[in-house]
């Protein structure tokens, strides 16, 4: 096979620029049955041109073959799209809605595990063996080892656990040499030292992931840059949420004398994340940190600004379009202001408690307990999955979980995201310490009974239109320390008072 000249300047060892062979050749590595762990994390660093081969090669040659697939996070549509009719299981984390059709349909088993769990356990050999591990890379270097791209995820722990390796080196991205801290995990009966990190810019390890080249079956060359992440310029909601929790961080500012130095931040992706940046910039608080799973839009304003921002880590760069470019443009500065560590290590919870990370994410539904729904619609119908926010909620210093007090729904209705009681528990009461929306906030971090609790989240943070509602099942529930309505016959009724409200909420809230 003739190599590119550009692939020649990314493969510095003889023995595997060597084994560089068409990608229709690699796929055939994988076998009906095979259990397969790739790069990937939030559409970042996904192996963008072995996998589309590979559903193309089962498609023609063996239309019948299933596999496993892990990954770090989710994969782009482009990717994960075309696999999943071959895909017969799948974890940790998912956003494809191919897969989410087939796992709804009972026709593939998905994993739902939190991110540092997960790749500890991957490694431990939870999951049995893996067949072939997929990664992408932006360089090998002349020892053989390799520098990865936009995400590290499970890639290290793929590459050390596979019986086979297939190296994708991306040679339409830049080389990220310098941008990473990979340790891996240690596995019993080896003991896992304390990790020395006690600042967020801290770098353990090493900036390349070692490998057993006897491994590598195969090379293939990808150009094929990420696939831009959907973004959505900030509504008013968005904004009065993220004004709603700059509020709060200024609160205990003041409550627990911080002066301008905000403890580390753990933002979720989406667009309220960004709008929540977006406000945190503008607010009084200087020399900000994140140690966060995804570096996203949001925060490469940051990254300019020498008096807002200090260093941050993740596991992940997901951008838009628009965002990818600007990343581009401050791709140097980047290099020297930001680290992309192992999942296992950026969701560690000895890490998160030790650096007093505060966590805020968005979840589909709270409960005027304070317990949270990150996962399953109507609790049956799984969204993504939990990914790395139960790691942030239970370990954070502060856990701020924040999301509109209302949803509208495909078939017109408007439902309430404060509810009696969510109907899946991805998040006790118990690891959430504020519920923000639009509407204001309310704190679960105080001594008191939540009932009394339940009461604030329904005045401050649901939608004007359902608190009586709210305050109708918090009456119909009765005495007790956390009270449940018990009485079939009055629940009923309320459900469906509920369900009318949901139909006739008023034409612009």
């Amino acid at each position: 096979m003739t190599v590119t000249s550009s692939l020649k300047d990314r493969i510095e060892n003889p023995e595997l620029l060597a084994r560089v062979v068409p990608v229709e050749e690699a796929v055939k590595h994988v076998a009906d049955g095979s259990t397969v762990a790739i790069s990937g994390f939030t559409k970042s660093g996904e192996p963008k041109t072995f996998l589309p081969a590979l559903a193309w090669y089962f498609s023609q040659q063996l239309p019948q073959a299933g596999i496993t697939l892990l990954s770090g996070a989710s994969l782009s549509e482009n990717v994960e799209g075309p696999l999943a009719p071959f895909i017969r299981k799948r974890g940790p984390y998912m956003s494809s809605a191919a897969s989410r059709r087939r796992i709804h349909a009972g026709e593939m088993d998905f994993t739902d595990v939190h991110l540092s769990a997960f790749a500890r356990n991957l490694m431990y050999g939870f999951y049995g063996d893996i067949d072939v591990a997929v990664v992408e890379v932006s360089r090998i270097r002349p020892n053989g080892s390799v520098i990865l791209t936009s995400s590290v995820g499970i890639s290290v722990e793929a590459l050390a656990r596979a019986k086979k390796i297939v190296l994708e080196v991306n040679t339409a991205v830049p080389d990220y040499t310098g941008f990473h801290d990979i340790v891996p995990p240690a596995v019993h009966p080896h003991v896992g030292w304390p990790l020395p990190v006690v600042n967020v810019r801290d770098r353990i390890g090493t900036p390349y992931v070692e490998l057993d080249l006897s491994k590598v079956v195969a090379v293939v060359e990808s150009r094929t840059p990420d696939h831009p992440v959907p973004f959505k310029a900030a509504d008013d909601t968005d904004k009065r949420i993220a004004r709603n929790v700059v509020d709060f961080l200024l609160q205990c500012r003041e409550q627990f004398h911080w002066g301008k130095r905000l403890p580390p931040i753990q933002s979720g992706v989406g667009n309220v994340a960004n709008a929540i940046i977006g406000e945190l910039y503008d607010s009084p608080f200087q020399k900000i940190r994140f140690w966060t799973e995804v570096f996203q839009d949001g925060m490469l304003r940051y990254v300019e600004d020498d008096a807002k921002f200090e260093y941050a880590s993740s596991t992940a760069v997901s951008f838009s379009a628009e965002g990818r470019q600007r990343f581009m443009q401050l791709f140097e500065r980047c290099r020297d202001r930001l680290v992309l560590r192992p999942m296992w290590l950026s969701n560690s919870p000895e890490i998160i408690s030790r650096l007093f990370v505060i966590a805020m994410n968005t979840p589909i539904e709270v409960d005027i307990y304070g317990h949270v729904n990150s996962t399953h619609i109507d609790g049956s119908r799984i969204v993504n999955g939990l990914g790395g926010s139960g790691d942030f909620f239970r370990n954070a210093y502060l856990s701020i979980v924040h999301t509109p007090s209302t949803r509208r729904l495909k078939d017109g209705r408007t439902v309430s995201c404060v509810m009696p009681y969510v109907r899946h528990i991805d998040h006790t009461e118990h690891d959430i310490k504020c519920v923000v929306t639009e509407q204001g906030y309310a704190l679960n971090m105080d001594i008191r009974s939540p009932k009394r609790r339940a009461q604030d989240i329904i005045e401050r943070c649901a939608h004007p239109y359902f608190r009586p509602l709210l305050k109708a099942y918090l009456d119909m529930a009765g005495a007790g320390d956390e009270p449940r309505a018990t009485d079939m016959q009055a629940l009923n009724g309320w459900w469906q008072a509920y369900d009318a409200a949901t139909r006739a909420f008023p034409a612009g809230g």
